[in-house]
C-alpha cells in the first residue's frame, strides 16, 4: 500500500521492529570489526533482551505494542 501511494517512508514507520532488528545486526557487525567489542550482548535485538533477563512473552508483548502504535502513526500520516 505504501509503495502504491508513493510513500515508502511509511514502511519504515510501520515496520519499525524489523527495521530495528536489522539495524542492530548491522551495527553489531560493523562495531565488532572495528573495535573487537560488542554493542549488544547478542543480535538480533530480541536476543539481547533475552540475555538481559526478559521473558520471551514480555519481549513479544512489548514489540507487538510498539508495532501497533507505529502502524497507527503510519496510518495517520497517510
Amino acid at each position: 500500500m505504501a509503495l502504491y501511494l508513493k510513500m515508502p517512508l511509511i514502511l519504515i514507520i510501520a515496520a519499525i521492529i524489523p527495521v530495528l532488528e536489522t539495524i542492530s545486526v548491522i551495527l553489531q557487525v560493523l562495531y565488532f570489526k572495528r573495535t573487537g567489542n560488542r554493542i549488544f550482548k547478542m543480535t538480533p535485538l530480541h536476543h539481547h533482551f533475552e540475555l538481559s533477563g526478559w521473558k520471551e512473552g514480555k519481549i513479544v508483548s512489548i514489540f507487538s505494542i510498539i508495532t501497533l502504535v507505529a502502524c497507527i502513526i503510519a496510518i495517520l500520516l497517510v
